[in-house]
């Protein structure tokens, strides 16, 4: 608890002194110019401090990107984050354009903003090749792997430390959130309107917190819960992990009304477990494929339904072949022709930077240990990924602000939108987050994880766009599953 108030009372003297040189120095300008991308965006870079506590210190560059409004009926800047952390908010614009998803009045009404949080894309940028690294055992089966584990974590993390130092612990959702308002000043904007995705609710509380007098019409899609303890976060998503699994199984009695899905999971799980621990070349490839099948079914039902058969043929066989049916399945269906690009997925450094900036804990081995016994608990399946998850913090610097929970009674009324079957941020946190910050929840069930304007749930579009447009709350909290 101490250490709470303390990274609280420091974000208020941050966000003061912000404040005051906000009054007392000109005005950052902004001076846009056509993207490489195409003539139809604007690009341009807004220096911010470091570090707010020395605003008189070193400066870092952040890339923004904007579509201009197309109508007369101006409202404003809508400004964007696509989640992570570690996203680029740049490319998110990018596909927006290139896909047209935003609906033509909304982009009639608002200027589409959007940005390359710091340390992320062309915002000067952090890497290091260790986090992440193939190299890192990501399913630790028993203590000792789940040791060996810690160590190799702390390991990399210690050397991210030594290549960059402290710019790692200014990359925290704090300082991303103050920049945000440094942009709702140099876009020359009285409130900050802004949707953002999964990681890109915690922003959106946080500013809602921090400057409710200037928060606009904001929206959070696939909210995290209003605390960051990393450890709690990952724990917290295995119940669904679990459900989207057991829900993709039971499709086995489409063929066999006797089918035992207990069966199945177990018969997967020692599966896993004997092939992940195989160090043969066959072995690390057959988990590796069925690692990311397993994944994409749980995360998205859509692509799980279209699964299920080969899983379960899978499991009953222990047939690899299967797989290279199911992938050239996909390859006719068209699956691979949007695949991201190279330079196209989230930071890893960046995404690990921001979760242990606003987390306090460094996980000792001891304490991964016990939760691999707690975790398996909640689900066989996914108990060894989501350790390895949790350890993420091990070794890393200690951060400078870590967050208190999340909460304010001043912000004005925002949307908080929670789908049913999103296993990356359960519906309970969206309802939470709700709760926390004077939210109105909407509970839907569209398919996964976000939904505004991804083309899941038309309803969701037409309460985010009725927002949006007049900024009355919706009559209906309630979406269901489009046909």
């Amino acid at each position: 608890m101490l250490n709470a108030k303390k990274g609280y009372a420091l974000a208020l003297i941050a966000t003061l002194a912000t404040a005051c040189s906000s009054d007392n120095d000109p005005a950052p300008t902004l001076t846009w110019s056509a993207c490489e991308t195409g003539p139809t965006l604007e690009c341009t870079t807004l220096e911010v401090p470091k570090d707010y506590g020395n605003t008189e210190g070193d400066k870092i560059s952040l890339a923004l990107i904007r579509k201009a409004a197309t109508g007369n009926q101006r409202l404003g800047a809508l400004l964007f984050n696509p989640g992570g952390p570690g996203g680029s908010g740049i490319e998110l614009i990018e596909a927006f354009e290139e896909i047209g998803n935003i609906p033509e009045a909304i982009t009639a009404a608002y200027d589409i903003v959007s940005f390359d949080p710091r340390g992320v894309g062309q915002s000067t940028p952090v890497e290091c090749g260790e986090i992440g690294s193939d190299d890192i055992n990501g399913y630790p089966i028993d203590a000792s792997a789940v040791r060996e584990l810690h160590a190799e974590i702390t390991k990399a993390n210690t050397a991210c430390s030594q290549q960059h130092g402290e710019y790692l612990q200014q990359l925290g959702s704090l300082n991303v959130v103050r920049d945000m308002d440094e942009m709702r000043i140099a876009l020359g904007e009285n409130k900050l309107n802004f949707i953002g995705y999964s990681y890109g609710t915690r922003l959106a509380a946080l500013y809602l917190q921090t400057y409710p007098t200037t928060s606009g019409r904001i929206v959070l899609d696939g909210s995290v819960a209003p605390y960051s303890s990393v450890i709690t976060l990952f724990r917290e998503s295995l119940p669904q992990l679990n459900t989207n699994l057991r829900n993709i199984l039971s499709q086995c009695t489409n063929t066999d009304d006797s089918c035992d899905v207990d069966q199945l999971m177990n018969r997967l799980v020692d599966r896993v477990n004997q092939i992940s621990t195989d160090p043969t070349n066959e072995a690390q490839e057959e988990f590796g494929i069925l690692a990311d099948i397993i994944v994409e079914a749980t995360q998205s039902p859509q692509f799980g339904d279209l699964a299920a058969e080969t899983i379960i043929e899978y499991i009953n066989s222990f047939d690899r072949a299967v797989f290279v049916r199911f992938i050239e399945q996909l390859d006719e269906l068209g699956f691979f022709d949007n695949e991201e690009e190279e330079g196209d997925e989230d930071n890893e450094t960046a995404g690990v930077a921001v979760l242990c900036a606003d987390d306090a804990d460094r996980p000792s081995a001891d304490t991964l240990v016990s939760l691999l016994g707690e975790f398996n608990q909640l689900s066989d399946a996914f108990a060894e990924a989501q350790v390895a998850e949790a350890g993420l913090c091990a070794g890393w610097p200690a951060a400078l602000e870590p967050l208190p929970i999340i909460a304010t009674s001043t912000a004005p009324v925002s949307l908080v939108i929670g789908g049913t079957t999103d296993a990356q941020t359960p519906l309970a946190w969206s309802e939470t987050m709700a709760q926390s910050i004077g939210g109105i929840f909407i509970r839907s069930e569209h398919s996964g994880h976000t939904s505004v304007f991804n083309e899941e749930s038309d309803c969701i579009d037409d309460l985010v766009e009725q927002f949006l447009l007049d900024g009355l709350a919706p009559a209906a909290t309630e979406c269901g599953a489009d046909d």
